[in-house]
């Protein structure tokens, strides 16, 4: 069994088959294995999903700008996600963009990150654009994917081509990584942004690290900046509406 899951998870690409064909091997071999994974992948898509569909409803309702921000796009399942609200939703205006190496996870500090490794999650551009396209019917353009490790990428010229935020979508696992995403985002940030970490409770309790300890710091930094908690988002994150700037 362990090696036949092996063998799914490392050389089937599309997270859509894996999934499927993992549920038609429990259901096979296991059921009770089969009846966790149908409860895993409520919480970790179905979950997730309406909770991004919630984010962009209220922006449309808020009327707030219609522009969604993802950060670290592995599988183009929440950005596909964010994609199909809009459309589902009818704001035909709403801009999307991916920021992402594109190859993985850069120089993981066990100390501050904890469980994830370096040059995991990874998908290429070519494949994340045709996952975007084939789950949602959004043709990214490429000008709308800012590739790079953040330290690189995460640029003045960068955030200038760019619109104030509505929804900012951060799952980059590391705590470095976060740090340098709520930088960039500071300028681009409006009373109404919606803010939603993936990885916020990843730790045991009373740890701060990773993302949880990046936002904190954040907030320190800059006094002014002001949040409320909207809720919990899936298994491990948390969402915030900003209510004052930095």
């Amino acid at each position: 069994m362990e090696i036949l899951t092996s063998f799914i998870k490392n050389n089937i690409k599309s997270h859509f088959i894996r999934q499927k064909l993992k549920s038609l091997f429990y259901l096979i071999f296991d059921r009770n294995l089969y009846k966790a994974h149908k409860s895993y992948t409520f919480t970790d898509e179905k979950l997730k999903f309406t909770h991004i569909l919630e984010a962009i409803n209220y922006i449309r309702v808020a009327e707030l700008p219609n522009s969604y921000f993802e950060f670290g796009c592995h599988s183009a399942r929440t950005f596909s996600a964010a994609a199909r609200s809009a459309r589902y939703l009818k704001m035909s205006d709403m801009e999307f963009y991916a920021f992402d190496s594109f190859e993985g996870l850069p120089e993981v500090v066990k100390e501050e990150d904890g469980f994830f490794k370096s040059s995991s999650f990874s998908t290429n551009m070519p494949d994340f654009l045709r996952l975007v396209k084939k789950n949602s019917g959004l043709e990214l353009p490429k000008s709308n994917c800012i590739k790079g490790y953040y330290k690189d990428s995460l640029t003045p010229k960068a955030m200038s081509k760019l619109p104030k935020a509505g929804v900012i979508h951060i799952d980059v696992d590391l705590y470095s990584s976060t740090v340098e995403v709520l930088e960039f985002i500071k300028p681009l940030m409006i009373c109404g942004t919606v803010l939603i970490f993936d990885d916020w409770y990843c730790f045991p309790p009373g740890e701060s690290k990773g993302e949880k300890r990046a936002f904190e710091e954040f907030c320190i930094k800059y006094p002014n900046f002001k949040t409320e908690v909207w809720k919990n988002y899936s298994t491990f994150g948390k969402s915030f509406f900003v209510t004052n700037l930095p």
